[in-house]
């Protein structure tokens, strides 16, 4: 309607006899001039929506006075929070979902681990579940899970390298005791406790009596093994088991001489407080 009243106001102010490419060049300005009388109206339209909604309760709901509800609740603790000094600490390499995270959980629970600290003994939040156990924190572990007071150990110590250490009560201990890992005052406290190790450690701690070895048990244990003993006793109790392949069958193999993970330790001492705890 708006194009036909255009061309009839042109048609009245133009003479009779018009060029072809004049004529033409006016429709096309008539067309330019009908879109940016669109586009404005458009906009004002826009302009008049947004006013409507910016004075709407809509954009700020009220909260359901019967849930009280705020807008964003928080998302639930993924990782796993123990209590050390009395305080929670978030171990942020431990997440819920990991196979080894009830066991960290308990075995903080019995106080045996409380994560890593800085030079100044401040709390990381790191438990390093992939790092290696080393066998004065194995001494340590199975100190604490023993419930014996390490001041109660003398200082009369064998071990010369594991002088001065943190560690060094909790090794006296473990020598005087007659733990044979720590025994003869020979093991490296850095050094990385072998799964053998860290078995008989535990049984001995927990006061187990071992039985003796069959060598039928792991296809990698036999009556030579050392600790072979230890490792089938932990084994018939369900302390620890042998390997599994990727589709969770048995191998057969336990891998005596492997290193021990801090995860791994975790659920070892874990399962052995269950059997054998209070």
């Amino acid at each position: 309607m708006q194009r036909v009243v255009w061309i009839l106001i042109i048609a009245l102010i133009t003479p009779s006899v018009v060029v072809a490419g004049e004529w033409e060049k006016a429709l096309s300005d008539i067309e330019v001039f009908e879109s940016i009388i669109g586009n404005d109206e458009e906009d004002a339209a826009m302009q008049e929506e947004d006013a409507i909604l910016e004075d709407s309760v809509e954009l700020f709901p009220a909260l359901d006075e019967e849930e009280d509800k705020p807008f964003f609740e928080e998302d639930e603790e993924t990782h796993v929070i123990i209590k050390v000094d009395g305080g929670p600490v978030r171990l942020s390499d431990v997440p819920k979902d990991r196979w080894f995270a009830n066991y960290v959980a308990d075995v903080a629970a019995l106080k045996i681990i409380s994560g890593y600290r800085d030079p100044q003994g401040r709390l990381t939040g790191k438990f390093g579940p992939a790092d290696s156990i080393t066998l004065e924190q194995l001494a340590k572990m199975a100190v604490l899970v023993a419930g014996i007071d390490p001041h109660s150990c003398t200082t009369d110590l064998k071990n010369d390298s594991a002088r001065g250490r943190w560690s060094e009560l909790f090794i006296a201990c473990a020598e005087q005791h007659g733990w044979v890992v720590y025994s003869e005052g020979t093991a490296d406290p850095v050094g990385n406790a072998l799964r053998s190790e860290v078995v008989v450690t535990i049984l001995q701690a927990f006061e187990r009596r071992i039985s003796p070895v069959s060598g039928t048990m792991f296809k990698d244990v036999t009556r030579s093994t050392v600790y072979g003993n230890a490792i089938e006793t932990a084994a018939t109790d369900g302390i620890v088991s042998g390997y599994s392949d990727e589709w969770g069958r048995e191998t057969g193999y336990f891998g005596a001489r492997d290193r021990v993970n801090r995860a791994e330790a975790a659920k070892m001492f874990s399962n052995a407080h269950s059997v054998y705890g209070d």
